[in-house]
């Protein structure tokens, strides 16, 4: 049987039409409320986080009704229908079911009862009773189921309200993440609101379980239920380490507009005191920036009780495609600040920390820096003539044409400095390098003539006695690059690719000069390495020179695969040749008259599915009577989508370093991951840096870790003992320690994005 009844709603002008047709729907609320929703899975839908609920806007409010059901009874007084059997009513994206539904022609408005489902795309709400309005979407259902299809979130409550807009209020909730059947954690309140539009859930009287057993409780809770920003009590960082005592961290969230906010976090040492940090960060159509703050006005484990704190500023400014600003600024208030309160080597080692400023200008051929630089030194170790100078300012031009006369390319690198330390010979240089190149290209090699001068000029003040005040020198320079290319198909472990062997020379001619009266403001030798064998000076800034008559023989075969020309295996090895002593030194160095250099090798290979290797070595064949590994690197590591990761890795830098360093992120069930990392300094028999830990996946809806840290902290043989612990809790947060700042920073390879 079918029929056609005129329906109006209360926001309706004509009628909207209802069909009523014989119905083999499956009415089971139970059931259907889960339909479609992958409890299985770990991730979150697609587009969760970012996505905006849909609400009921004036086209959904006003779209036709239609009802399907068994059976339809229409009645004047008053103006109703009442449908039975398998009722399923649809307007626009709304969907209700029920076992007998009560339509309210002249008000709009819905009762239903027996297995009653309200749904729609941001929410669906199963009872045993409701009450819905067409025209508002709002309704209100008894003894009612709910699921969150957007955050795969869930809950039971006596009462649920669906308010429209994104907005639903429960009364007796339970609220997790848990798939059904399971609820390991459990939020449980007298009242809840969840504000989709916003992304909060606002519970009162709210007390979480986790296995049954209560952890939390609060009078007002408000949580986020996607990954927007909003203002509101962060989860707690709680930890213990040897240098701090016990250590909560509670921080505040504050979303002061859509483009900038601040995180207040009032952190408590059992052994040093409380102390106050904030964060404020801004983000404009062309800046954005980040403000940083701690202060400790009172250190217990400090004599005299002293204040302590640090401030640092970061900004970018993109003020048009060519041109752009930097600032970082940093403070600290003593030299022990980053040694007592920083958290990894990498930090408590810093001895200076910068304060500058840039602008830079990006032309098509050419570009210009200028800056204003300077430091504070944090190691009072470091002597006044150690620490570097302030740039007050420095202006850098840096030119490639390529379109000059005959296939010829333009080169200029100019920088002005006014440089500055106190007690020290400071003053004006200028620099002044222009060069003249000829590149020549075809498929199977290159030669490339270049042949430039370089003026460097001072003007100094407390310049050494005996040494002139301006002293300046002009050196010419001639460089000559070639190589040839060949190739070969071969395979690779059973796959078609393509073998090259790359032979290149290198001559380099800069005749010699006396630098000897120029200071040393900002220049040190570089490392040696394999593309250092092809500089064209041995220094890293223009205060010297290096004088030069020598060739660089080198070869790089490679293994590109031929379906994607990915590099599979690349082997490099190159030396120089000296022809002449290398008379131009720093102060306190000898002249070098070796006549070869330190042979350098390299290799990198993705060896099959995630295992990668890069090897390499320094050796110099004239020191000692079998040479000697001036430095050597070896790392072998694993990656795979599972977050299996493994890494070892061993380094040397002869008279400087020599270090080991193991670690891995291994799950060893389907449940259990297990953690660890050894740095260690074999040089200094010390240890760097020890992890051990667990990670335990209870289901999709939450997991917990768990880490002990061992870590020196200082250059000495102290070190810094912690144990931090984290639970994290799907769709609700994580209750701890950021675990994984820790094992980023740590464990090469370590990502935190799962779904990456």
């Amino acid at each position: 049987m079918q029929t056609q009844a005129a329906v109006p709603t209360a926001s309706t002008e004509p009628t909207a039409n209802t069909a009523v047709v014989a119905s083999g729907v499956d009415n089971n609320a139970a059931t259907r409320i889960d339909q479609g929703i992958d409890w299985q899975s770990c991730a979150l839908p697609s587009g969760a986080a970012a996505s905006t609920p849909m609400s009921i806007d004036d086209s959904a409010a006003t779209a036709p009704v239609e009802v399907a059901a068994d059976a339809a009874v229409g009645q004047l007084e008053p103006e109703q229908v009442v449908f039975s059997g398998n009722v399923v009513l649809t307007q626009g994206v709304a969907h209700m079911q029920a076992d007998e539904l009560i339509l309210n022609r002249t008000t709009g408005e819905i009762d239903a009862r027996g297995a009653v489902l309200l749904s729609r795309p941001d929410i669906r709400i199963a009872g045993s009773t409701a009450h819905y309005q067409l025209a508002t979407g709002q309704g209100r259902i008894e003894q009612a189921s709910y699921r969150v299809p957007a955050m795969r979130a869930r809950g039971d409550a006596a009462s649920a309200e669906y308010l429209g807009d994104g907005r639903s209020r429960y009364t007796e909730i339970s609220y997790t993440t848990c798939q059904p059947g399971s609820s390991d954690w459990l939020l449980k309140a007298e009242a809840l609101e969840l504000d989709q539009a916003e992304g909060l859930g606002t519970a009162q009287h709210a007390s979480l379980r986790f296995m049954g057993v209560p952890i939390l409780y609060a009078p007002t809770f408000t949580f986020p239920i996607d990954d927007r920003r909003r203002s509101g009590l962060l989860i707690p960082a709680v930890g213990y380490s040897s240098n701090t005592g016990f250590d909560l961290s509670v921080p505040y969230y504050l979303n002061l507009a859509e483009n900038y906010d601040l995180t207040l976090t009032p952190r408590l040492m059992s052994k040093r005191g409380a102390l106050l940090g904030g964060e404020f960060r801004f983000l404009t159509e062309s800046s954005n920036g980040t403000l940083a703050a701690e202060y400790l006005p009172n250190d217990r484990e400090r004599s005299g009780n002293d204040a302590r704190g640090s401030v640092s500023l970061q900004t970018h400014t993109q003020f048009d495609v060519r041109t752009e600003s930097a600032v970082r600024m940093g403070y600290v208030s003593d030299s022990a600040y980053l040694e007592d309160l920083g958290d990894s080597l990498a930090i408590t080692s810093s001895t200076h920390i910068e304060r500058a400023g840039e602008m830079r200008y990006h032309g098509d051929t050419w570009e210009m820096l200028g800056r204003i630089q300077g430091f504070q030194t944090i190691d009072d170790a470091i002597s006044l003539a150690d620490r570097p100078y302030s740039r007050l300012p420095q202006l850098l031009v840096d030119l490639r044409n390529p379109d000059g006369v005959s296939g010829t390319t333009y080169h200029l690198a100019a920088e002005y400095v006014n440089f500055y330390k106190r007690d020290s010979v400071r003053g004006h240089r200028i620099d002044l390098f222009p060069a003249l190149s000829l590149p020549l290209r075809e498929s199977w090699g290159f030669i490339e003539p270049k042949v430039g001068a370089r003026y460097t000029a001072y003007q100094l003040t407390d310049q050494t006695a005996g040494l002139s005040d301006s002293p300046s020198s002009l050196n010419g320079m001639f460089s000559l690059d070639s190589g040839l290319f060949f190739d070969r198909s071969t395979d690779y472990f059973g796959n078609a690719v393509t073998q090259t062997l790359e032979p290149r020379l290198f001559y380099l001619y800069v005749p010699s000069g006396s630098q000897a009266d120029q200071p040393i403001f900002d220049t040190t030798e570089f490392d040696f390495s394999f593309d250092n064998l092809f500089r064209e000076n041995r220094y890293n800034g223009p205060d010297r020179f290096g004088d030069a008559n020598q060739v660089t023989l080198a070869l790089t075969s490679r293994l590109l695969a031929d379906d994607s020309g990915v590099e599979l295996l690349r082997t490099s090895i190159g030396q120089i040749l000296y022809f002449e002593d290398r008379e131009v030194t720093l102060p306190g160095e000898p002249v070098n008259d070796n006549s070869t250099s330190a042979v350098v090798g390299e290799v990198a290979a993705r060896l099959s599915g995630n295992w990668q290797t890069r090897a390499g070595i320094q050796w110099d064949p004239q020191d000692g009577s079998g040479g000697n590994i001036d430095q050597a690197l070896a790392q072998l590591s694993y990656r795979d989508t599972q977050q299996r990761v493994f890494n070892v890795g061993y380094r040397l830098r002869h008279g400087i370093t020599e270090q080991t360093d193991l670690a891995a992120i291994w799950p060893v069930s389907d449940k259990v991951s297990l953690i660890g990392r050894h740095n260690y300094s074999l040089r200094d028999k010390r240890l760097l840096e020890a992890l051990a830990g667990i990670e335990y996946r209870g289901s999709c809806c939450w997991r917990t870790r768990a880490l002990l840290r061992q870590y020196t902290d200082s250059t000495g043989n102290d070190h810094n003992l912690a144990f931090l612990v984290q639970l994290e809790l799907n769709g609700l947060g994580r209750l701890g320690n950021d675990i994984d700042q820790t094992l980023e920073r740590g464990i090469y390879g370590y990502r935190t994005d799962e779904n990456d």
